[in-house]
């Protein structure tokens, strides 16, 4: 009995140990991608937020706050070509910047990046914000893929651009 209990204690402290070594402190997730439009134009559309609501993936809005299939989108700030905005899914809230960057010729490069803090010293904590970051993930791709259909089309560019 004294051999089986010994080897669950150790068993379970390997398993706790695992859990720190392979999910990581800082978790970045991002995603780029490329639209095929001049970037002077893609970057004023995409900076007007008053207009995301044409292209965000939505159930509702509050405000400044998109409502998504897997929890909410608050946008807080528009400065030069980044947005700042506060992604709210479970208990898990982190920052995501939104930018538009002029990549040369008709290219314009869209991207969001966030960095989800998991320095917490419970490993269920620590499994759950990493479940929950894969989720946030998969949501935020779903965003910028809806952005970059919409500001492929030349039509929603020049129309918001001159609103």
């Amino acid at each position: 009995m004294k051999y089986i209990k010994t080897s669950l204690a150790i068993i379970a402290a390997f398993i706790v140990i695992l859990v720190y070594l392979i999910i990581p402190n800082k978790i970045v997730v991002s995603k780029t991608i490329f639209v095929h439009q001049p970037g002077n134009l893609v970057v004023n559309a995409f900076m007007s937020i008053q207009y995301w609501d044409k292209w965000m993936p939505h159930k509702s809005i509050d405000d400044h706050t998109f409502i998504l299939t897997q929890g909410k989108l608050e946008v807080h700030e528009s400065f030069l070509a980044s947005i700042k905005c506060l992604y709210t899914i479970n208990e898990l809230a982190t920052p995501v910047t939104y930018s538009a960057i002029d990549a040369g010729g008709d290219s314009t490069m869209i991207r969001y990046e966030a960095n989800v803090n998991n320095r917490f010293i419970s490993p269920i904590k620590r499994i759950h914000n990493y479940l929950d970051s894969k989720k946030m993930k998969l949501q935020l791709d779903t965003t910028l893929e809806a952005a970059a259909v919409f500001y492929t089309k030349k039509e929603n560019v020049k129309r918001d651009t001159a609103q």
